[in-house]
């Protein structure tokens, strides 16, 4: 079972990842090198992986409120030892750039994922508070209806 879910998440960011590749100054491809190199038990605080993806996330245009919540869940992820499926949705593979993508494409849908995870400490509802699961050409209109071009090419 954990290949098929490994599998499913290094297809679904390279999708998210054709889709956008750069928002402002946020490279996210590269997002993974500059959030997942700080370290996690002898780092300074403020330069923590979760502290870094909130920095990119701001960078990024996400809302000041979402990436708190952001930061919040990966941090939590890795320190309360989600499941490696829960830390994947997280960050801990990407770097976080599928978060920063459903922050600002679906922002309202990450916030009610964001906080059932937290309050569940890793154990959510999927039925109250399912992943976030677009296809990626709802995700590329969901974007560029906020002002974020996709590579994403119509026939």
């Amino acid at each position: 079972m954990s290949c098929t879910i490994a599998a499913r998440q290094q297809l679904s960011l390279l999708v998210m990842l054709s889709i956008v590749s750069q928002i402002g100054a946020v490279d996210l491809i590269r997002l993974r090198d500059r959030v997942l190199t700080a370290p996690c038990f002898t780092g300074t605080a403020g330069d923590y992986p979760w502290d870094r993806w909130e920095r990119a996330a701001l960078e990024a245009g996400v809302r000041n409120d979402l990436a708190g919540l952001g930061r919040a869940v990966f941090r939590e992820a890795f320190q309360h030892d989600w499941s490696n499926e829960l830390k994947a949705e997280c960050g801990w593979i990407d770097g976080g750039a599928e978060m920063i993508l459903h922050a600002l494409a679906v922002p309202d849908e990450a916030v009610t994922r964001w906080e059932a995870l937290i309050e569940a400490d890793g154990y959510p509802d999927e039925m109250e508070a399912p992943r976030i699961d677009l296809d990626p050409y709802e995700l590329a209109d969901r974007l560029e209806a906020v002002g974020i071009k996709s590579s994403i090419v119509r026939t």
